[in-house]
C-alpha cells in the first residue's frame, strides 16, 4: 500500500505541475498559419491588438509579430479563447497610401479607359517629371479630373489634381483607402 500511495502522489504531482504550466503558458501561445495569426487567451478582448491603428483603422499593427492585422475572430470553449486575425506582413501604416511608380507604368501600357471626360493624357502630364513616391495622403486643392478604367481585369478610378505644387495621381476613391503618387 505504501508503494501505491507514493505512485499516486507522484502522478498527482506531475498532473498538477503540468496543469500549472499549461495555465501559465496558454495565454502566451501565438502562431501563424496560412496567413492567419492565432493567439490563445483567457479572454475574448482584442484590446492588446488594437493599439497601433492605421489612419482609417483598416489595419492594426501588432509589433510583437511584426504584422498588420486586418480581420478579427474569436472562438472559445469555457474560459479558453482562440483569437484569429488575417494579417499582412510588416507595418501597413508605412505604405498604405503609397502608389508605386510601377503601377503607373503598367497603367500607361495596359489600362483600358472606360471614361475620360476631360481627355486627360497622363503620359504627357508626367513626361519629364520625377516621381515622388511616399506614404503621403494628398488632398485636392481645387479641381480634379477623373479617369475610369479597367486594368488587369479590375475596374479602377484615377483622380489627377494639383496639391502642394505637385501633380498628384490618386487611385481609388477617397472613402476606399486611396493610394497616391506625386510628380514634380
Amino acid at each position: 500500500m505504501k508503494k501505491s500511495v507514493k505512485i499516486i502522489i507522484i502522478v498527482l504531482s506531475v498532473v498538477l505541475l503540468l496543469s500549472a504550466l499549461a495555465v501559465i503558458i496558454y495565454p502566451n501561445i501565438e502562431f501563424k498559419k496560412d496567413g492567419v495569426l492565432y493567439a490563445c487567451r483567457y479572454s475574448g478582448d482584442f484590446g492588446e491588438f488594437e493599439e497601433n491603428a492605421s489612419y482609417n483603422e483598416l489595419y492594426f499593427y501588432y509589433e510583437k509579430q511584426d504584422v498588420s492585422l486586418k480581420t478579427f475572430d474569436v472562438k472559445n470553449f469555457l474560459f479558453f479563447y482562440l483569437l484569429s486575425f488575417e494579417y499582412e506582413e510588416g507595418d501597413m501604416r508605412e505604405s498604405m497610401f503609397t502608389l508605386p511608380e510601377e503601377y503607373i507604368d503598367n497603367w500607361l501600357k495596359n489600362a483600358e479607359i472606360t471614361d475620360n471626360e476631360a481627355n486627360i493624357d497622363l503620359a504627357k502630364l508626367i513626361e519629364g517629371k520625377t516621381a515622388v513616391v511616399g506614404n503621403t495622403r494628398y488632398t485636392d486643392e481645387g479641381e480634379s479630373n477623373a479617369v475610369f478604367y479597367t486594368l488587369d481585369g479590375e475596374y479602377g478610378e484615377m483622380y489627377i489634381f494639383e496639391s502642394e505644387g505637385l501633380l498628384v495621381i490618386q487611385v481609388g476613391s477617397v472613402d476606399e483607402c486611396p493610394k497616391f503618387i506625386a510628380y514634380k
